[in-house]
């Protein structure tokens, strides 16, 4: 638990001094040569002008709170089970959405099959044929019990 406080605060204490010295002033002066020099400290001699650092790049709120929220997971180790989950949501919400399309197109030939009584089939062999009346019926009770099986 100590070593887990030790590594925060160094990383607190660096990103304090990086970001308190990236946006310090620069002071800019000519010596009697007419060399420009820069520096963060004033020189004691030449009369030297203050550059003012820019303001730091504006940050999407949602993506820097993201960035702490994943820190934060890495150093508590909560970090790998949280991204189990998130995975696991992907991949559900990808079945989904598989299932969602399969269904829509089994819905779609069931309205084609009903609607349709000339509709032609291709069979696995890829041969095209025009079913008799049994033979889309038998078909129609097939697509009706897939979707009973496999859509809400």
């Amino acid at each position: 638990m100590f070593i887990q406080y030790l590594r925060l605060t160094c990383l607190f204490f660096v990103l304090f001094t990086l970001n308190s010295t990236s946006f310090a002033d620069v002071y800019k002066w000519i010596d009697d040569e007419g060399i420009t020099h820069y520096s963060q400290q004033a020189p004691r001699d030449h009369q030297a002008k203050i550059i003012k650092a820019p303001p730091p790049p504006a940050r999407d709120p949602n993506e820097a709170q993201k960035e702490l929220d994943t820190l934060i997971e890495k150093q508590s180790g909560t970090f790998e089970e949280k991204e189990q989950q998130r995975r696991l949501a992907r991949e559900a919400a990808n079945d989904k959405a598989e299932r969602d399309e399969y269904c829509r197109v089994k819905k779609h030939n069931l309205e084609q099959f009903q609607n349709n009584p000339g509709r032609r089939m291709v069979d696995a062999d890829g041969v095209v044929t025009e079913p008799n009346e049994e033979q889309r019926q038998k078909k129609i009770i097939q697509i009706k019990q897939q979707l009973a099986d496999k859509c809400p």
